[in-house]
């Protein structure tokens, strides 16, 4: 069973990357159903900007799809968002994970292509990575919801504490 993996980061208090891992026979789905929590003109979503109402059924719809979470954390500043990619290529690979997809930061597209190249190119050739905007992939959005519930803390986290997995850095 092949994955697809989905990424963003959060930075209030520690440094988090979550994971999204979502079956591949399940990304289409996965995409009408997040394509329908958007209301108004939303071409996105995110997560920060949303009432705790709409928190909710937003995680609701989540936890139907039922992806598996990870949250890569590191208290470090410092190179933190290359530890957390270094950490995480061999637990994707190791996940049969065939296409990532990384929340796009123009200022940080280019050298994280080449540490990409640099821990995919000799044992990992079948490891598809690609930079998107959030309104590009829908599914950026799950991410971005464990990433803000992780580093809220509180009954946000507990309530997603059971499909996600934290790996301290």
């Amino acid at each position: 069973m092949s994955l697809h993996a989905f990424v963003d980061e959060s930075v209030a208090g520690a440094y988090i990357v979550a994971v999204a891992l979502v079956r591949a026979s399940e990304v289409a789905a996965g995409r009408r159903l997040m394509r329908g929590l958007l209301t108004g003109g939303q071409k996105r979503m995110h997560f920060y900007q949303e009432s705790d109402r709409r928190r909710s059924k937003i995680l609701k719809g989540i936890e139907e799809l039922g992806p598996e979470f990870r949250v890569y954390l590191t208290k470090k500043r410092k190179h933190a968002r290359d530890a957390c990619l270094e950490r995480m290529i061999p637990d994707l690979v190791a996940a049969d994970v065939r296409r990532l997809v990384i929340e796009r930061d123009e200022s940080l597209v280019l050298a994280e292509r080449r540490l990409l190249y640099q821990l995919t190119r000799d044992d990992r050739p079948g490891l598809e990575y690609v930079h998107l905007r959030a309104k590009e992939d829908l599914l950026l959005c799950l991410p971005d919801a464990i990433a803000w519930c992780w580093s809220r803390g509180g009954g946000w986290r507990e309530r997603v504490a059971a499909y996600t997995t934290e790996i301290a850095l």
